[in-house]
């Protein structure tokens, strides 16, 4: 009885980090301008968009399992399941501006 008190304690006091498990991944800043940008520029614009894509990817990843676990548990409530929900939009939205604007600086870039 004495192992299970702390063991408890010590598992209710981590609870709050358990939501904390996914993190979202932060926009690539600094992206090239395809107007002025040379071959190299561009290059690494690429491999930022493409790390932040694969970022993303393991993001919505987490956030799937996160959901299959809370379902499975029957831990979930409503308010959890908003949360996800909205983080899950927010990094396709994410994802689609950082596209859109990396896209759009491909072309410029290819005009010239």
């Amino acid at each position: 009885m004495r192992f299970l008190i702390p063991v408890f304690f010590i598992l209710f006091s981590l609870a709050p980090f358990a939501n904390a498990a996914c993190i979202l991944p932060l926009k690539p800043l600094n992206l090239a301008d395809g107007a002025v940008a040379d071959v190299d520029d561009m290059n690494v614009s690429k491999r930022r968009v493409e790390r932040y894509m694969e970022d993303s990817q393991r993001y919505l990843k987490c956030l799937d399992t996160m959901d299959k676990t809370a379902i499975g548990t029957g831990r979930d409530n409503d308010e959890r399941r908003r949360k996800r929900i909205t983080n899950y939009n927010t990094a396709h939205k994410n994802m689609s501006e950082v596209l859109s604007v990396y896209d759009a600086s491909v072309a410029e870039f290819n005009q010239r």
